[in-house]
Order: structure tokens, then sequence, then C-alpha cells
């Protein structure tokens, strides 16, 4: 029962430290990852 409730207290935790700490810039771990949006912040 602990595995189970694991993940979605890891992903609760993870989802309340990125809406405080957001990435400053674009990058390929978070947000979107296609080559025509991370070319530029235009884009």
């Amino acid at each position: 029962m602990v595995m189970d409730l694991l993940i979605p207290f890891t992903m609760a935790g993870f989802g309340k430290y990125l809406i405080k700490n957001p990435p400053k810039e674009i990058n390929q771990i978070f947000g979107y990852r296609t080559s025509m949006s991370t070319k530029n912040k235009d884009t």
C-alpha cells in the first residue's frame, strides 16, 4: 500500500515545486520539447 501511494504523492510534490519554481529558460526536460518550440522564445 505504501508503494501504491508513493507515486501520487511524488507527482503532487513535483507539481507544487514546479508551480512555485518554474524553469527560467526553455529546456528539454520540462515543457514542450519539439524542435520548433525550443528554437527561441517567440515560437
